[in-house]
């Protein structure tokens, strides 16, 4: 009952040097609860940073790169991912159909 997030960079754009200008990214949180799993993401895109080289980045320089360039901390980005899931265990309302 552990949400856990993770950082993935689907897509890079670079220029011909091999430098970096945008990066590509999703933040995903993700829960289980018994035999069902709970999942919500938050993406987007940003610039990376001055000079930044293709072959010498990390991901840990691409996840700084990302919260620098956010109006929301990690943490506030968390408490989002956390809300959406506990959202979707707790459903304002229900979808029914009837059979007539």
């Amino acid at each position: 009952m552990t949400i856990t997030y993770e950082w993935s960079f689907p897509n890079f754009e670079c220029n011909s040097e091999n430098v970096v200008k945008t990066i590509h990214w999703r933040y995903t949180a993700t829960e289980t609860v018994g035999d069902d799993t709970y999942s919500a993401s938050i993406y987007g895109s940003c610039a990376g940073s001055e000079g930044m080289n293709f072959d010498a980045m990390t991901k840990e320089h691409c996840i700084s790169c990302v919260l620098e360039n956010q109006e929301q901390t990690e943490e506030e980005m968390q408490s989002n991912l956390s809300a959406q899931i506990h959202k979707q265990k707790n459903p304002e309302t229900i979808s029914k159909t009837k059979e007539w």
